[in-house]
C-alpha cells in the first residue's frame, strides 16, 4: 500500500425519531440512539460506546499490526475501555467524561515483549 494519506468518511443524519441517528460507514450501516437518561429510545449502541468501539478497534489491530512487524508471538489482543460521566456535576454546557479506563491483555507476549 502506497497511499499517503487513507481517508475514512462516515455520515451520521437524523432518523425522524427523537434521539435516534442512522449512520454509514462505506457499506454498513447502523443505527445509534441517545439514551434513554437524556430522552432517547437506549435501544441501540450509543454514542459513548462508539467512541470506546473506536478505540478498543484501533488499538487491537494496531497491536496485532506492530506484532507482525517485529515479528513477536502475538496469539491475540484484547482491549477493554470503560468511560464515566458524573451526571451530577454541575458544568457550563454538555456533558463530559470524568473518567475513562482502558485494559490490554496481550496472549502470547511476554512483559518485556508487550511493553
Amino acid at each position: 500500500m502506497n497511499e499517503r494519506y487513507i481517508t475514512a468518511t462516515v455520515r451520521t443524519y437524523s432518523s425522524g425519531m427523537p434521539g435516534r441517528a442512522l449512520n454509514s460507514a462505506r457499506h454498513n450501516q447502523f443505527v445509534a440512539d441517545d439514551l434513554a437518561a437524556h430522552g432517547g429510545p437506549g435501544e441501540a449502541i450509543n454514542a459513548a460506546e462508539l467512541f470506546l468501539s473506536g478505540l478498543t478497534v484501533c488499538a487491537v489491530l494496531m497491536m496485532e499490526r506492530l506484532a507482525r512487524a517485529s515479528s513477536l508471538p502475538l496469539q491475540k489482543a484484547d482491549v477493554t475501555a470503560e468511560c464515566s460521566i458524573d451526571t451530577e456535576a454541575v458544568r457550563e454546557g454538555p456533558a463530559v467524561l470524568d473518567r475513562a479506563h482502558m485494559r490490554f491483555e496481550l496472549v502470547g507476549l511476554n512483559t518485556a515483549q508487550a511493553k
